[in-house]
Order: C-alpha cells, then structure tokens, then sequence
C-alpha cells in the first residue's frame, strides 16, 4: 500500500511539472530551448504543441546561426534566400556556400551549428602549384570549386593551407581533411612511400602518418620490390606471384617488421571525393591563433603522378 501511493504520488508530481511546462508562455520555451542545441531543439518539438511551436521561432534558431552569419551571407557567391532562420541553418547545415569570390566555401554542422570552412586548391600553397610541368588545374564537375589542381609529376609533393581559428566556432575540438581524389593508375606512385600530415596551432602539434595508395597497390609493389631484391640476390625466399588470390594477405604476413604503422586511412565521402585526416586540434573560445595544415611525401626519389585535390576542410570532430 505505501509502494503504491508513493507511486501515485511520483505521478502526481510528474503531471504537475508537466503541466507546469506546458502552460508556459511560448516566448519562455523558446527561450530555454534557445540554450539548448539544435538536435536537442528538433527532438523538444515532440513535446507538445507549444513546444513544436517555440522550437521553430526564429528566436530559438538566431541563436543557432553564427553571431555575423549577415557579414557571411553578404560574402556569398549567389544570393542565398531563406524565409525563416530555422531554414537558414537546415540550408547552411545541408550544404556549403561558396564565399570570396568562390575561393572558399561555408557551412555548419548539423547537431552543433559549429562553422564549418573548406579551403580550395587555389588558396592553397601548393609547390610547383604554377608550373604546367608539374600540376595543372582543371574543371570537374562535382567539385564544388570551378578548379582542382592535378597532379602531372612530381617528386617532392607538398601542400600547405592556413585559417585563422578566430573564424572557427569556440569550444569546439575540429580536424582537417585533405579532399582528393586519385585518377588513372596514380594510386600505385603513392605506395611506395607513405605520406605525412601535420596541423599546427600555436605550440601544438598534431600529426600523422597516412597513405592515398589502396591496399591492393600497396601490397602489389611491396611484391615486386622483394621479387627484384629476390632477382639480385638480396633475399633467398620464394618469387611471390601476383596474381588474383590470397597472395597480398601472404605478403601482409611476411616480413612484418618491415611494415610501416600507418595511422591515418583514406574514407569516401558523400559527395564521391575521398578525404584522409591531416590532424586535430582544440579551438578555444576566443583564441586567435594561425592554423596550419599540410600534406608531404617528400622523403621518397619516386616520381607520384594522378592526385587530384579540391581542397582543405575543416570541421569539427566528435
């Protein structure tokens, strides 16, 4: 019997504070739901009908948008048109915009509203950038940007970007991501010598070890390496044959101390260009400090050829 009133009485309470809730002025839930984020906004207007209503006010989604988002849209290269700042966020999270004359584009993640920047190739330093013989720029188009810049031959590759992290939303811990896509057999000139990655705030440094090769290429030049040692007499251990089994997982077994710890991998985005991670870093609230990012392969003599590269994003991580 006391189990039971107390249940009744833990039911009561319930109904009353959500009573309580519910007979609130719109204006004061949209408020609360102002201090909360946008998915949290999105799941409260399940509550009830005055929750619904609050959770789309443009009150609630003002606070959402960044602080100079008018400055931003100003630097838009078409005109973005939105009825309400509810749209306004579900248009920037949906898809960047291109800002500065297309040079750049902006956009905002989904659950945070955190800014989100991608730098394009040309606002890259890209060396031997300029010269024909060894990178060109070309249209394609499911690039966002009217260029990417290819790769023709190179030996020493090296790209670098830079953001100021005043323009990054504060409390926010962000990545960078080289965009890029390799064409033609060009994923073979990346196999044979992995590449380094670095961003760099202030006395922090984060930095990887990543390869734009795939396995197969990988593991197929590691093959004909150990072959040619074989031929010259290095190596005494049976040819390897390439052909279409389970030869490459042999290779991967063999000689495993000569392996290079490869801590950053290559993912297909969305939009069908590939991305690998330069590095992360804190952006604190009110700090205005440099970020740089780069991407090398210079140590190797090899000639690399078939990179395709939109740009530099950076976003946040979670």
């Amino acid at each position: 019997m006391e189990s039971d009133k107390q249940e009744n009485n833990n039911n009561n309470n319930n109904n009353a504070v959500g009573s309580d809730t519910a007979n609130l002025p719109e204006e004061c839930v949209a408020i609360m739901v102002s201090l909360t984020s946008p998915r949290d906004a999105c799941r409260l207007s399940a509550v009830s009908s005055t929750f619904r209503s609050a959770a789309e006010s443009d009150v609630v989604w003002a606070r959402f948008l960044p602080s100079d988002y008018i400055s931003l849209l100003s630097r838009a290269v078409h005109p973005v048109r939105y009825a309400s700042k509810r749209e306004l966020f579900f248009l920037l999270s949906g898809r960047h915009i291109l800002i500065d004359r297309g040079k750049m584009s902006f956009g905002l993640e989904k659950s945070s509203g955190a800014r989100c920047y991608m730098l394009s190739a040309r606002t890259l330093s890209i060396v031997w950038g300029d010269t024909p013989q060894y990178w060109r720029w070309i249209s394609l188009p499911d690039s966002r940007f009217s260029e990417v810049a290819e790769l023709i031959n190179v030996h020493w590759l090296e790209i670098r970007g830079k953001i100021q992290s005043k323009l990054l939303s504060g409390k926010t811990k962000y990545a960078a991501y080289l965009v890029y896509k390799i064409n033609g057999h060009g994923s073979r000139s990346f196999s044979f010598q992995p590449q380094e990655t670095a961003v760099i705030v202030g006395d922090h440094i984060s930095n990887h070890t990543v390869s734009l090769a795939n396995k197969d290429e990988t593991c197929r030049n590691t093959i004909m390496f150990r072959n040619f040692l074989r031929w010259r007499g290095v190596l005494t251990l049976p040819y390897i044959e390439d052909e279409d089994n389970d030869v490459f997982d042999d290779a991967d077994d063999a000689d495993d101390d000569e392996t290079v710890d490869i801590a950053g991998s290559s993912h297909l985005r969305i939009d069908g260009w590939m991305e690998v991670e330069l590095g992360e870093f804190y952006n604190n609230e009110g700090e205005n400090s440099e970020v740089e990012m780069s991407f090398m392969e210079v140590k190797g003599r090899h000639w690399k050829r078939g990179l395709l590269v939109q740009g530099i994003e950076i976003r946040p991580k979670f």
